[in-house]
């Protein structure tokens, strides 16, 4: 898979209907949302934006993002808004990938106690101490 360069945001046309408002990302084929008004359709803008570039096949990302007065043209009755790429969101899609691990017993029993007490699974708990682990790497 090619990966392009993502840029920092994509332009969205939103259309209106008694129902719902429907988001639209000209030129990334797939990538729509709605919401049940501005502010929920711009949330699941946002969402749908970062899902579809985690997963989107880089022959679908344009080279060159179309740009404010190319879309106005197309769409020239649509509210246009700039939706930034969230990268926090993105890492939510992110593909997991399973592994074995081997554990002593007592520690996987503190382990599993720790994340119950914060809410988490297990895979959390692993994914939060690694990242830790690594950011304190780099800073010492």
């Amino acid at each position: 898979m090619v990966k392009k360069t993502i840029a920092k945001g994509y332009y969205a046309i939103f259309k209106y209907s008694t129902e719902a408002v429907d988001v639209e990302f000209p030129g990334l084929d797939g990538c729509f949302s709605f919401g049940k008004d501005m502010e929920s359709a711009y949330e699941a803008a946002v969402d749908a934006l970062a899902g579809w570039l985690e997963h989107a096949d880089g022959k679908f990302i344009p080279e060159k993002k179309l740009l404010y007065p190319e879309i106005k043209e197309q769409f020239p009755d649509r509210e246009i808004m700039l939706i930034p790429v969230n990268k926090e969101i993105m890492k939510q899609y992110e593909v997991k990938q399973r592994f074995n691990a081997s554990f002593p017993k007592s520690i996987l029993q503190k382990v599993d106690e720790f994340a119950l007490s914060k809410g988490w699974n297990r895979s959390q708990f692993l994914i939060k101490a690694s990242e830790k682990a690594i950011m304190d790497g780099l800073n010492s």
